[in-house]
């Protein structure tokens, strides 16, 4: 990573400043302090080295090991005890990087922690949010590391960190993205999901990004490791990226040039094959919702235990909705009924409980752990009310459903029955909706999700909203007779080979 940032011995890096801004117990410090000696060695100027480093981190017995390692790393290198000692004082800092007043530099490195946003303090989260304009409620902590970083860049500097890659997909990186593109080069990235890299065990997506405080030129040099990456391969990968002519498929990697999307678009990352297709039918095609197909979300009651019911005569029948809970299909139990006990009526309105004394002596008999939830002390009178408000009608017609966690597309044609928060829904007046889930069985259209989505640990992809709107079609007018009844009939049988066969068909037809 240091070499791929261009933080070589022999280049001056005396006279230049590199920041560590969660520098643990000295992994990345410890290269750098050998880095630093050896371009003083022999010399005598050790002094020339005390403003060449800023390290931080926010744990002191870290910082302690990582002076335990520094001082003795100098010393070996011809510098006097006192002398490493002062430096080593020097560099680093008992202080949040994210907070700090850190110097201007011309290379930042490391491996910023990765904290979910669920897990940071509040008090924390509101400090960051207040001092980053990239950092929202819903971001992960290691996106501030990022900010921080590209705000402390020299002009021509460079940025190499080793940490997870979402934010150049999911809705909470949209911010940076946009940042990175309004005045940053991202240079190369080298994708290692599921590849050992670290010295212990950790749950991260990682990826060594190098991001150059430049306007953005050429293509982005894209790096997709397999789990067998290994040290052998580092030599073939850093000839690659010094000079990408063409594409390079090895055993243990594969690497290419990427079109470097515009704004806060997300970025297409995978196989070549999978980039290159994705990103053609998103230039020529319409998106999903171009198409003329409706997207939404199934309803959020924000307690499932109270407002879920397996007893069709709990209360009125006129307040149980039947649900679509995507659970129940995963765990093939496809026949198992649920309703919703619904606190809406058809105008949208909230109901009288005194009009409902069943649905009100049930709600009553719940109402201490109803009135606890976020949406109820907002509206204290409102106690009873689920998070969303029904979609008026979308129980009248038919839709195809899309469980948002699963390993393969699974499109369900679905008609009388109000879907979960946890599934996603399409309904479409000018499609057939039979050739339309052909479409979503379909291996292209994992494509556009494995390319352009998160992927979540054990290779389980995300079907959401945001990620299923990145879908583009052929029109629907356009597909051939042929084509529509091979996609309806693969959708009725749940083939998925047949399915994908089609699709690519009607791609090919419509990408010439």
């Amino acid at each position: 990573m240091l070499d791929l940032a261009g933080y070589i011995p022999g280049s001056g890096l005396a006279d230049k400043v590199i920041i560590e801004p969660a520098c643990g117990g000295g992994a990345f410090m410890r290269p750098i302090a050998q880095r630093l000696a050896a371009e003083v060695s022999g010399s005598g100027s050790w002094e020339r080295l005390a403003g060449a480093v800023a390290a931080y981190d926010i744990d002191g017995s870290s910082l302690e090991l990582c002076k335990s390692e520094l001082i003795p790393t100098l010393v070996s290198k011809g510098c006097p005890p006192d002398i490493a000692q002062d430096l080593v004082h020097g560099w680093l800092h008992h202080e949040d990087f994210l907070l700090a007043d850190v110097p201007a530099a011309d290379f930042v490195a490391g491996n910023p922690p990765y904290v979910r946003a669920v897990q940071i303090a509040a008090q924390k989260r509101e400090a960051y949010c207040k001092a980053l304009s990239c950092m929202t409620k819903g971001c992960d902590l290691y996106v501030g590391f990022f900010e921080k970083a590209l705000q402390v860049l020299r002009p021509g500097g460079r940025l190499c960190f080793i940490c997870a890659d979402r934010w150049l997909q999911n809705a909470y990186g949209r911010r940076l993205r946009q940042r990175v593109s309004s005045a940053y080069c991202l240079e190369a990235l080298l994708r290692m999901h599921g590849v050992d890299v670290f010295e212990e065990q950790v749950d991260a997506y990682p990826a060594i990004t190098l991001i150059r405080k430049a306007p953005a030129a050429g293509a982005l040099r894209f790096v997709s490791c397999r789990p067998e990456f290994g040290a052998s391969d580092v030599k073939a990968v850093s000839s690659w990226l010094a000079s990408p002519a063409a594409e390079l498929a090895a055993a243990h990697f594969e690497a290419f040039e990427i079109p470097r999307p515009a704004g806060d678009d997300v970025y297409p990352l995978g196989s070549a094959k999978a980039v290159e297709f994705v990103t053609k039918a998103r230039q020529k095609l319409q998106s999903l919702q171009n198409a003329g197909i409706k997207l939404g979300i199934g309803i959020a009651s924000g307690c499932d235990a109270v407002f879920l019911t397996e007893d069709e005569n709990l209360v009125e029948p006129s307040h149980l909705l039947p649900i679509f809970y995507p659970r129940d299909h995963r765990q093939g139990c496809a026949g198992r009924r649920r309703w919703l006990v619904n606190p809406w009526e058809q105008n949208g309105q909230l109901t009288c409980l005194d009009a409902n004394p069943r649905l009100k002596a049930y709600f009553e008999a719940h109402k201490e752990v109803l009135q606890k939830r976020h949406i109820a002390q907002k509206n204290p009178a409102a106690w009873y009310r689920t998070i969303d408000k029904l979609i008026p009608g979308l129980m009248d017609r038919d839709l195809l459903l899309m469980p948002d966690l699963a390993a393969e597309p699974e499109p369900i044609l679905s008609h009388g029955l109000y879907p979960h928060h946890n599934c996603y829904w399409l309904a479409s007046d000018n499609w057939d909706l039979k050739v339309l889930g052909g479409f979503l069985l379909a291996d292209t259209t994992r494509s556009f999700i494995e390319v352009l989505g998160v992927k979540m640990r054990g290779g389980t992809l995300r079907f959401q909203a945001q990620y299923l709107r990145l879908i583009h079609l052929p029109p629907f007018e356009d597909l051939k007779a042929e084509i529509r009844r091979g996609l309806r009939r693969a959708f009725v049988e749940k083939d998925r080979t047949a399915a994908t066969g089609f699709a690519q068909l009607a791609y090919e037809d419509a990408l010439r």
